[in-house]
């Protein structure tokens, strides 16, 4: 009896693990609920995936998994927010799970903070190599200098979400204040790119080679164009964009990744839209 109990719950294990690899080789061909994206170096497309929970690569559209986080809260990038590749070629990601930024060596990601951080929630490179990390929890943007710890208070902004850096080396930040887009001077004072909240619920800014500013918002499902002289425009907008949440520059296009949509998207200057995967948006 007692041996036929065993051979029942062995084979019940065995069940649930292969259940698991068959799971786990679906989560591997797609996206689940991207929400930063980024080149690297090797020219794939590394994601932030909000729900898997980890980061996910795609090459020549195909999705693999490049780090499969734990379930658990408090672990390394079980909410990882954002992800950049620095000047040196690195990965790096934010994480509000374990309050940090992470640097890849590999694909093991080693943390840059051990305090100072609350709620990272994107990163910005300069020329430098220097790390700005928008905290949402602190009202604060904080600086690694030269990429290391610790973090240095650069200023205070009301609820930062998105950075970005201009031509110019300057720093934008996407907030959810009195105003909604701002540049920080050198001497670290905010201000205000576009007066008031003209948009509906943004989250990310890039920039392109003449100046101009792209601003991702959720709400509108659309990205704004906005000039040097603050005049705002809507730029692309609708299908198949759902809920645009990050934005990067790169060679005459950007890189845009939609949770809802489930994918993520090159555009080119032209405001010409390609999935990089073939997946169903959210219901």
């Amino acid at each position: 009896m007692k041996r036929a109990i065993a051979t029942r719950y062995v084979f019940r294990a065995l069940l649930a693990g292969f259940f698991l690899t068959i799971c786990q080789s679906v989560w591997a061909a797609e996206l689940i609920y991207p929400i930063s994206a980024t080149w690297g170096s090797d020219g794939a497309v590394y994601v932030a995936d909000l729900h898997l929970p980890g980061i996910s690569v795609i090459r020549e559209g195909k999705v693999e998994i490049f780090f499969q986080a734990s379930k658990r809260y408090r672990t390394p990038l079980n909410a990882v927010r954002a992800v950049l590749v620095d000047r040196d070629g690195s990965l790096l990601a934010a994480d509000t799970a374990t309050s940090t930024v992470y640097r890849f060596i590999g694909t093991e990601p080693q943390p840059l903070t051990d305090k100072g951080l609350w709620t990272p929630m994107d990163v910005a490179v300069d020329a430098e190599g220097n790390i700005f990390v928008s905290d949402l929890g602190t009202h604060r943007i904080w600086v690694l200098r030269s990429g290391k710890g610790p973090p240095e208070l650069v200023t205070e902004l009301r609820a930062p979400r998105g950075l970005g850096i201009d031509r110019q080396g300057k720093l934008w930040v996407v907030a959810h204040g009195e105003h909604q887009l701002w540049r920080i001077s050198e001497g670290g004072k905010p201000i205000p790119v576009v007066q008031g909240r003209p948009f509906q619920f943004p989250h990310d800014v890039a920039f392109d080679g003449e100046g101009n500013a792209y601003v991702t918002d959720g709400y509108a499902s659309a990205i704004w164009r906005v000039t040097a002289d603050g005049t705002v425009s809507e730029w692309v907008s609708g299908k198949p964009l759902f809920r645009p949440v990050s934005i990067v520059a790169g060679e005459g296009k950007f890189l845009v990744a939609d949770p809802w949509a489930r994918n993520v998207f090159e555009i080119s200057l032209k405001g010409e839209i390609r999935g990089l995967v073939e997946n169903s948006p959210q219901k």
